[in-house]
Parts: structure tokens; C-alpha cells; sequence
């Protein structure tokens, strides 16, 4: 089952799953996307910028950065791309038509025949014990995710304590498909609550301005973890 599969609603039942057309996603040049390369080159993601395409032809993308993988990928290739757009999460199976080198390094993939097309819920939330730090302080001061949302976070409370309505900067490192991630997210302290049996304080946090590429991120690292543990999912 891909991250894509993963995606569900409330009450349990999997969203439907809709084949659209490549100009439905809505991709602008410069958009950023997800691929996962083939399992000789290793299991870590990558992320490449649409430079354009030609309607049943090809997708041209940038070259990712290969030197977490074996080595770059070659003409016949297959490659997963996963991208967000809106409250809809896309994918599809392509291969390598053609790697070109001049005036740069860039990949031509095969344009796809079909893309699956899945609403999300930006509430979906997993449990975590992610270690992140706050930034907006002279000192960054450490702290710890304890649950995870594309909109959110629950953060416990560290000392000298905030007040709700507070803004916040926190620094988190996730770990997507083995690939150690720094993102950094602003957001507003919405309440301040207790967290389960431990009776310890915890911040509720709304995220605010979060770039698409971060977006990207929580979202792929909320999904990953809901294909591998769905016992996490709140």
C-alpha cells in the first residue's frame, strides 16, 4: 500500500480514489514533488521542480539529489511521483524517458497514463515523540511533538512558559522514508491543556504561513506514519 493508499477519513473508510488528468493537478512550473526511485538506487525520497511539460509526451523535472542513492537514474527507470495540491493528494508511476545534461542536469519522464487523486483531511493527526526546539528565543529551547497535523501540533510546555495566543518557532526534525528532515514552522498557541494520564502541560499549536515544501513534508511524514503505524493515528 503507497502513502497515497494510506489517506482515510473518519469512521475508518478509505477516501475514493478518482483518475484525473495531468493538467488537473494544477502544477505550475517551479512546483515542487516527490519521488521515490527505483528499489536498486535505494529507499530514500527525493524532491525535483516541475520545469514544464508536454501534453502526452512528457514531464520534465530536475534532477534530484542523488547522492543519498546508489547512483542517478537511467533511461527505463520506474520512479513513483507524489505531490499535494489544495486538500488533494496525487500520485502516479512513471519511468525514465530520457536523463539530459546540458545546459543541466534534468530528467524526462514518460507522461502519465493515470493519476490516483485522493481528498485529505488536513485534521488527520498521528501521535509522536518528535524532540524539536523553539527558535524565537535567545537561547533555542528544547521540547517534544506529541502529536502531528498538516494544520498543527501538540507541543509540551517549556520553560519560561507562553500564554495563549503567543506565537511560536519551532525547529523539527522529521524522518521521512529514512531521510532525516529539518523543517521550521511558526504557528499560535491556541490552549494550554494537560496530556493524558501524565497530568504534564502541552501547548496546542495552530500552524500559520507554512510553505508548500514544508507543507509537503508534515504531510508525507503524517502519511508515512499512518501506513506503517496506524495505531498512531488520533
Amino acid at each position: 500500500m503507497s502513502s497515497l493508499e494510506a489517506v482515510v477519513q473518519d469512521g475508518g473508510e478509505p477516501p475514493a480514489v478518482k483518475d484525473v488528468l495531468f493538467k488537473d493537478i494544477g502544477l505550475k512550473v517551479g512546483d515542487r514533488l516527490i519521488i521515490e526511485p527505483p528499489p536498486k538506487l535505494g529507499d530514500q525520497i527525493g524532491v525535483v521542480r516541475l520545469i514544464g511539460y508536454v501534453n502526452d509526451l512528457s514531464v520534465l523535472v530536475t534532477m534530484p539529489d542523488t547522492r543519498p542513492w546508489a547512483g542517478p537514474p537511467i533511461e527505463g527507470d520506474e520512479i513513483t511521483v507524489r505531490t499535494f495540491s489544495g486538500r488533494h493528494a496525487f500520485g502516479f508511476t512513471t519511468a525514465v524517458g530520457k536523463r539530459a545534461v546540458n545546459p543541466f542536469e534534468y530528467l524526462h519522464l514518460q507522461f502519465p497514463r493515470r493519476i490516483s487523486m485522493r481528498q485529505i483531511r488536513n485534521a488527520e493527526r498521528i501521535a509522536t515523540t518528535i524532540n524539536a526546539r523553539v527558535l524565537d528565543v535567545e537561547d533555542a529551547i528544547p521540547t517534544v511533538v506529541t502529536n502531528l497535523s498538516a494544520t498543527g501540533a501538540e507541543v509540551r510546555v517549556w520553560e519560561p512558559g507562553r500564554v495563549v495566543g503567543d506565537s511560536v518557532s519551532l525547529e523539527l526534525i522529521l524522518d521521512i522514508h529514512k531521510v532525516r528532515t529539518r523543517i521550521v514552522v511558526t504557528g499560535v498557541i491556541r490552549n494550554i491543556h494537560e496530556v493524558g494520564d501524565t497530568g504534564e502541560s502541552a501547548y496546542g499549536i495552530e500552524f500559520a504561513d507554512v510553505s508548500t515544501q514544508t507543507n509537503i513534508f508534515i504531510k508525507s511524514f503524517v502519511y508515512q506514519s499512518l501506513v506503517e503505524q496506524p495505531h498512531r493515528r488520533l
